[in-house]
């Protein structure tokens, strides 16, 4: 976290992303970069700090990437801006598949 900014660091965060083929670490800045992907219900489901290991509450999080049920209805209810609109699990799929 910058001591100046007060805000944290989305590289010094490692997120665990709940998978059902396994879960995975990844860096928040990572995790802001590409969301979901095809797996639209995937989501953060452990944080910490890589810079000292210590977890950190999964609030370290801007709500709009949690991906959680409550950030997905806030971005369904327009309260916030879906971060990844083309992995939205309501857009119809580009391939025209059911």
């Amino acid at each position: 976290m910058s001591a100046t900014a007060q805000t944290p660091d989305p590289d010094d965060i490692l997120v665990t992303i709940g998978h059902p083929m396994g879960d995975i670490e990844v860096s928040l800045a990572a995790w802001i970069a590409t969301g979901p992907g095809p797996r639209p219900f995937v989501r953060p489901i452990r944080a910490r700090s890589r810079l000292t290991g210590q977890p950190l509450p999964l609030s370290i999080i801007p709500l709009r990437y949690r991906n959680d049920e409550q950030s997905r209805e806030a971005i369904d209810n327009g309260h916030l801006v879906n971060p990844w609109p083309d992995r939205s699990p309501q857009s119809p799929d580009p391939a025209g598949t059911p």
